[in-house]
């Protein structure tokens, strides 16, 4: 029987990942389908119902993206480190009817900075408190990189530093604290607010590197102003496309065809453009 795969969260319309998966799994010639579930965040059951259901319906694993990231946690049988230590879950195997969590998000992050940046003992700025932000400062933390965390709700941030012991800075101080990475983990900037950069080219350091999770669009403001900085630049796709050969690994214990899913996340770019 067809097993089945796919993103759970909302709204996932927008989704890349089924682009990725369902051509790795053509490439690899795996009988499986990957699908797009949207849980509706009004319904208070609809999660647990998903994630109870999942034998039932065939469903073999999942991704997992906002808003659920942390939610999901409380319907995992076991969690693998890194998703214990970073509070968040973005990847689900169903393991003969036990539901295991593990995060990809951190790896994927990093595979995309060490593109264009050696990260070892660097300075970062991490714009953001949620999942994504949390899993990407411990990722740091253990690359020795000096981490500080802005957010706009400061006690977000300020027990986020706690918890990894980090740093948090104020707005004002961004400016003249010369970051050699800044990855910007909030929706600021997404579609269809475009326009919207919670950064501007002056708080940016020249030749920094400056990475945006968001990936609609795939250029976003924040990042047009770190060019303007002479800052180096790393869009969304490259993370979404290293997490999810993290998460084909862990459904398939093989390695993920990633050119195959990088082809593929690209072809699915240009038709939306």
């Amino acid at each position: 029987m067809t097993k089945i795969y796919g993103i759970v969260g909302h709204p996932v319309e927008h989704s890349l990942s089924p682009a990725m998966h369902n051509a790795a799994l053509k490439a690899e010639v795996i009988d499986a389908e990957y699908k797009l579930f949207d849980i509706d965040p009004e319904d208070p059951e609809a999660l647990a119902n998903f994630c109870y259901e999942t034998d039932v319906n065939g469903v073999a694993g999942f991704s997992v993206t906002m808003p659920y990231k942390e939610q999901v946690m409380d319907y995992m049988d076991h969690f693998d480190i890194l998703a214990k230590e970073a509070s968040s879950v973005n990847t689900v195997k169903n393991d003969e009817s036990n539901l295991d969590g593990y995060n990809t998000d951190a790896t994927g992050a990093i595979k995309a900075l060490q593109e264009k940046v050696i990260i070892n003992g660097k300075k970062a700025l991490v714009l953001g408190a949620g999942g994504a932000a949390r899993s990407i400062i411990y990722a740091l933390r253990e690359f020795g990189v000096e981490v500080f965390i802005f957010n706009r709700t400061m006690q977000k941030a300020v027990t986020l530093a706690k918890k990894f012991d980090v740093e948090t800075i104020e707005f004002r101080d961004i400016k003249d604290a010369g970051f050699d990475i800044i990855v910007n983990c909030t929706p600021i900037g997404s579609f269809p607010q475009i326009e919207q950069s919670l950064l501007s080219t002056d708080q940016i350091k020249k030749g920094a590197v400056v990475m945006d999770i968001i990936t609609h669009p795939q250029e976003t403001q924040l990042l047009r102003e770190a060019k303007k900085a002479g800052a180096d630049t790393v869009s969304g796709e490259r993370m979404l496309l290293h997490q999810a050969a993290g998460q084909f690994e862990i459904w398939f214990d093989k390695s993920a065809p990633l050119e195959v899913m990088e082809k593929a996340l690209y072809e699915e770019l240009d038709k939306r453009k």
